[in-house]
């Protein structure tokens, strides 16, 4: 019997397959912190009602990722509790078949922000500038980091990310726990307790950003621009994207 390692599938969110739009699936699997190749593998697609519209479709492995282009059909019904299967044969020699949620969308909600805006704020972490905080070359990840995080926050709160009309409602929020994420990275790595008390305040500015937020929800998922505004604070309950309750359906 060969020994099985412990790998990660590293999915930070749930996969959100725009119909009609190519895009890409991916599984990263990681060992010991060590992103590890598959020597090959298949990946299968299924709708809310189980049924494969992808059936073992042949993996391509892309910089040691498994990697599968598609482009839903605009046929296909939009929704939630669509699921992502992965067949991948690992170096440990066993085929490991991680899953992840999945749902077919109108359209993808993108990023409201990028790390100019960051420097606009706080032109101590442009890497540019005259006297920078530290030698990082790139936040990127960290607005990376807070956007993956707003959106996991929606999602447990019954609030489907790919509804919500006018994304410039989040650029605070986002902005705000990004400063946070930069200055607490800082903060570990040069040593003044300012910029703990930096990230802390964006911090509260965050938590206070977020309960003022009044989002424009398409529930028809229709593109409707008259859709009526909510707090992501309340559950909104849009089918089964209970995320942090019972699960997605």
């Amino acid at each position: 019997m060969p020994t099985t390692d412990t790998y990660s599938a590293r999915f930070t969110l749930p996969d959100l397959i725009e119909r009609g739009v190519a895009g890409t699936l991916r599984c990263p699997m990681h060992r010991s912190g060590v992103l590890v190749a598959p020597s090959a593998g298949t990946v299968s697609v299924f709708d809310s009602s189980g049924t494969a519209v992808v059936n073992g479709a042949t993996a391509t492995i892309t910089a040691s990722v498994a990697t599968y282009p598609y482009t839903p059909p605009t046929t296909l019904t939009l929704g939630d509790r669509w699921r992502v299967r992965w067949s991948l044969a690992m170096p440990d020699g066993v085929t490991h078949r991680p899953e992840n949620e999945a749902a077919l969308v109108r359209a993808r909600l993108y990023c409201p922000i990028t790390e100019a805006d960051l420097y606009r704020v706080e032109s101590a972490l442009d890497p540019a500038g005259a006297a920078p905080l530290t030698s990082l070359s790139s936040y990127a990840d960290k607005i990376d980091e807070a956007w993956t995080q707003i959106q996991l926050r929606l999602i447990e709160a019954g609030n489907r990310p790919n509804l919500i009309i006018g994304p410039s409602a989040l650029r605070q929020v986002v902005q705000d726990l990004a400063l946070a994420l930069c200055f607490a990275d800082v903060g570990s790595r040069v040593a003044n307790p300012a910029h703990a008390e930096t990230s802390m305040r964006y911090r509260a500015a965050y938590e206070a950003a977020w309960m003022r937020l009044s989002l424009t929800y398409d529930t028809t998922d229709t593109g409707d621009t008259n859709a009526p505004k909510r707090s992501p604070s309340r559950s909104v309950w849009l089918g089964g994207w209970n995320h942090g309750r019972n699960g997605w359906g």
